[in-house]
């Protein structure tokens, strides 16, 4: 069994509200994950959890230059410290 990764390049051009929604899907499996729970529940749907996975997002700033960037919001900011 081998994990998996997760790499969301300028992950901030998504729009607000998804990203919200990935926000709390990424939420339940770190917490599986920290927790050694063995399933999740994502979408109605139970999925093995692989406790080597990983999750990883790239950004450029919001602001001037980068048009179509979001700040994340502080949940999910939160997820990535």
């Amino acid at each position: 069994k081998c994990g998996a990764w997760g790499c969301f390049d300028e992950f901030n051009r998504l729009l607000p509200d998804q990203l919200s929604e990935i926000s709390q899907q990424i939420q339940i499996i770190q917490a599986a994950i920290k927790s050694k729970h063995s399933t999740v529940e994502l979408l109605g749907k139970s999925s093995e959890v692989d406790f080597n996975a990983g999750i990883f997002v790239t950004m450029n700033p919001a602001g001037k230059g980068y048009g179509g960037r979001s700040k994340l919001p502080d949940n999910l900011k939160a997820l990535f410290r």
